[in-house]
């Protein structure tokens, strides 16, 4: 008996959220964003992996996985490894769909990253999804985001139209110039 008491003690504090993770999932969080302010891509793609890593061991929640995923997904795309972009930015868009209450800006920042790795690799047509889904939460962007969004919507708006996407070319123009 005892011994059941004890594995189901082990198991109860193997799920939990380890704080020796969460400072080290930080750190590497840290060391990401600093390399990539430096220009340090790969750098910057080795430890955005390994704070991943670590907020994955650390059973940390899907508000830090859905961030480091994201933060992976990011590097991916400035590093122009579209795929690996696009697996780590669905897969953070998943976990970010099952946080609630949901935060409209996190889902919104996940499907513009989409949609700009759909339209970086020329798939506009399989980046429709997204770009669809961003329209109705586009305006409550400001800033730097704002405007890239509304880049997105333009260069797809114009790519629709040369694939005779009228429809979706004239939402995207009307969604734009509201921006």
């Amino acid at each position: 008996m005892s011994r059941a008491i004890s594995l189901a003690f082990a198991l109860l504090v193997a799920a939990c959220a380890n704080p020796v993770n969460q400072a080290t999932a930080n750190r590497y969080a840290q060391m990401c964003r600093e390399a990539e302010a430096d220009g340090r891509l790969s750098g910057a793609e080795e430890t955005c992996r390994r704070a991943l890593i670590n907020v994955r061991l650390g059973h940390l929640g899907p508000q830090a996985e859905s961030e480091a995923l994201y933060n992976l997904g990011r590097i991916k795309r400035k590093l122009r490894k579209f795929d690996d972009a696009e697996q780590f930015y669905k897969e953070s868009l998943r976990v970010q769909d099952t946080i609630s209450p949901p935060d409209q800006a996190k889902v919104g920042r996940r499907l513009a990253e989409l949609a700009a790795v759909h339209g970086q690799s020329s798939r506009f047509k399989e980046g429709w999804p997204f770009v669809e889904r961003l329209m109705p939460i586009a305006s409550t962007y400001s800033g730097q985001e704002r405007t890239f969004v509304k880049l997105i919507f333009e260069t797809y708006a114009e790519e629709y139209r040369k694939l005779g996407m009228q429809l979706e070319s004239l939402q995207l123009e009307e969604t734009a110039k509201s921006l």
